[in-house]
């Protein structure tokens, strides 16, 4: 798979198109400028700007609580800091935080070879599951909007699985099921966060983390709920280890 393509899935997933600008995120309550720069040197601008795109879709509202504190720091310029774990990334990546001085501009986000790595292999899976990939950001649209909130009870298994309850039962308790999903608002996926794992209705089954943020007092509560790739759509899911039932 070329470069080109893998690139224009990924604008596709993340619904963002950086190409042809500057490498920069921004951060804080203010949005602050900051560059990025690679310690590969041999990742082509594309593959740059597709990974400050999906970078630039994980600070756009986390970021926010985020700071730039600079100091020497085992070699570095400082760290951006941020109190909460990236709801966007898997638990085994974490999300770059350290800068370096970067000649006259300042400083940067330096973003580590074992990251750009992680992001040209999410590209290339991506680009081998672009239905999903590109229903990840509708599928978010629609849960944040009115239209789910009001979802008639017997519509919710389409967005909704347990292997604990039968469909029956989720229309049941879809009232409660829908009241405890709204106090939440919910964000696109980083690329990197979908996964096939063993867990779930197939052998091989397809997951994402949703990103999801609660209000407390004046700040967010960060956090995400697993969505599964079920029946050719996303939907919210549950899945226990020894569920009372086994559901296709």
């Amino acid at each position: 798979m070329n470069t080109k393509s893998v690139i224009v899935v990924t604008a596709c997933v993340i619904s963002l198109s950086c190409l042809g600008q500057s490498n920069v995120v921004y951060y804080g309550v203010n949005s602050n400028a900051l560059d990025v720069v690679f310690v590969d040197t041999n990742l082509s601008q594309k593959a740059k700007s597709a990974i400050v795109a999906d970078l630039r879709i994980c600070l756009q509202e986390w970021g926010k609580n985020s700071e730039l504190r600079l100091r020497d720091n085992e070699g570095f310029a400082g760290y951006l800091y941020n109190s909460k774990t990236c709801p966007h990334y898997p638990e085994e990546i974490e999300f770059p935080d350290n800068i370096v001085s970067n000649g006259t501009s300042g400083v940067a986000l330096q973003i580590s070879k074992d990251l750009s790595d992680a992001y040209t292999n999410a590209f290339k899976f991506a680009a081998a599951n672009t239905k999903a990939f590109a229903a990840a950001n509708a599928f978010v649209e629609f849960v944040n909007s009115p239209a789910f909130l009001n979802l008639p009870p017997k519509d919710l298994p389409n967005y909704f699985l347990r292997n604990d309850m039968t469909p029956k039962e989720i229309i049941e308790d879809a009232q409660e099921l829908i009241s405890a999903l709204r106090c939440q608002t919910y964000y696109p996926p980083s690329v990197l966060s979908f996964a096939h794992t063993e867990r779930g209705p197939a052998r091989k089954s397809l997951w994402v983390r949703i990103p999801e943020s609660s209000p407390s007092g004046n700040r967010k509560e960060w956090g995400y709920l697993p969505a599964i790739w079920h029946q050719g759509k996303w939907k919210f899911c549950h899945w226990e280890e020894n569920p009372q039932y086994n559901l296709p």
